[in-house]
């Protein structure tokens, strides 16, 4: 008969046991193959001017024409629409004495240009070909409109009229970050005018954080690179000291609305980088979170995005509730939230859930990883000159920490890096 007060296996047997487990998970991780991932050449200067230039390439690249050049600024401020219209006028007719748009005149030396922006930095990216006799007049282009852009009234009059104003954003970075002693206002923000636009922009100019190129350039078309960036910075100043950010120290939800429950918005504060492991383990956390979000409300509409700085980082998402779940009285009166605790995740706690993911990431690494594109991301928008994590240091050991990243090393990072106590979600209600 079954004895339940005696042990199924003697404390010997227990230990060989557990020494044999422990022997195999470690066998399995040693004999498991290794990606394949490119350790790029990167070269450092400085303009004249004194902003920090950095550029990547791959022997691989030699045979591809296209180039990625970015400029980044931090210029912050406690206005957000000010960001979004004077970047958005900024890509519109801005050229001085024009009615074209900066892309316009770009088509014909086979350039474009898109914009970034978020809480603390602001991106400008170029794409544009290696080929000098294309580089040259390209930056002529760039070096006249960002530094006479003209703004027109009519054009911003109607920018405005197009513009709907997210009320859940706003609200949601009100109670996300404040400016230390400058807090965020409830009150609709002024209407912005040419001077405002044409002031920021100059300020914009004067906070260069650095200037990012990711792709192959033969020595001609880094004379031509060199010769214009020296020409388009002379009139660029280098970031000083930013304003500083202060993160809420409370979880809270608010509604936008009294209506059905349409979506939710929400963000929650990040410990700054200091490692590619650091990296890694917000990468896993990301993906595991949003499926554990999508699966907890039912939504397949939904948007991530971490965002990474050398002073402020954090994550925001938003997600749209099925219109089951929006039909459902006893459900519409609910404070449903679309938080999980990372300790409470899959990923933390079932070794296959996280293999996978880290499995799938590293798949996706071998591909990005031989793109131009990847890299003016990675030195743009999650590395920076003044940060812990540099593009130096990303590149010098993301490859093996990709490799040899492991569950224990996520677990230790992730309850540190993802800073719970800065929670903060909106429910749209309209």
């Amino acid at each position: 008969m079954f004895n339940s007060n005696k042990p199924l296996f003697s404390r010997p047997v227990l230990a060989v046991i557990i020494f044999a487990s422990t022997l195999a998970i470690w066998l399995l991780n040693l004999t498991a193959p290794s990606a394949d991932l490119p350790k790029p050449q990167l070269e450092t200067w400085q303009t004249e001017s004194g902003i920090p230039v950095y550029w990547v390439t791959q022997d691989d690249w030699s045979g591809s024409d296209k180039l990625s050049l970015s400029f980044v600024f931090q210029a912050n401020t406690r206005q957000p629409d000010l960001v979004a219209t004077t970047l958005g006028m900024l890509m519109g007719p801005s050229l001085p004495l024009s009615t074209a748009t900066i892309n316009q005149r770009l088509v014909s030396v086979a350039a474009s240009v898109d914009s970034f922006h978020d809480y603390q930095k602001q991106v400008l990216n170029i794409s544009l070909s290696s080929q000098p006799q294309y580089i040259a007049p390209a930056l002529r282009i760039l070096n006249t409109w960002l530094n006479q852009a003209h703004f027109k009234q009519t054009p911003l009059s109607t920018w405005q009229r197009q513009q709907a104003s997210d009320l859940a954003e706003t609200q949601l970075q009100h109670q996300l970050l404040t400016l230390k002693d400058q807090p965020f206002s409830d009150a609709p923000p002024p209407a912005l005018s040419v001077a405002d636009l044409t002031q920021y922009l100059t300020q914009m100019r004067h906070h260069v954080s650095h200037i990012m190129i990711s792709g192959s350039m033969n020595d001609e078309a880094q004379k031509a690179m060199a010769k214009g960036l020296t020409i388009l910075t002379s009139q660029l100043k280098p970031a000083r000291q930013t304003q500083s950010w202060q993160l809420s120290d409370a979880p809270s939800t608010s509604s936008v609305g009294s209506g059905d429950l349409t979506a939710i918005y929400g963000a929650v504060g990040l410990t700054s980088l200091t490692s590619v492991e650091d990296w890694l383990t917000l990468q896993i956390w990301a993906r595991d979170m949003l499926q554990a979000q999508k699966d907890q409300l039912g939504s397949q509409i939904a948007q991530w995005k971490l965002h990474f700085g050398s002073q402020l980082s954090y994550a925001n998402w938003k997600l749209q509730i099925p219109t089951d779940l929006q039909q459902d009285a006893s459900v519409s009166t609910l404070p449903l939230s679309s938080w999980s605790a990372p300790s409470s995740l899959s990923s933390y706690n079932d070794s296959d859930r996280f293999s996978a993911l880290k499995a799938t990431l590293v798949q996706q690494l071998e591909t990005l990883t031989r793109t131009p594109s990847w890299w003016a991301d990675i030195g743009t928008r999650i590395t920076h000159p003044d940060s812990d994590l540099t593009l130096e240091s990303f590149i010098e050991h993301y490859s093996d920490a990709a490799n040899s990243f492991t569950m224990e090393q996520y677990q230790q990072r992730v309850d540190t890096l993802v800073i719970s106590s800065s929670r903060q979600e909106v429910q749209v209600r309209p």
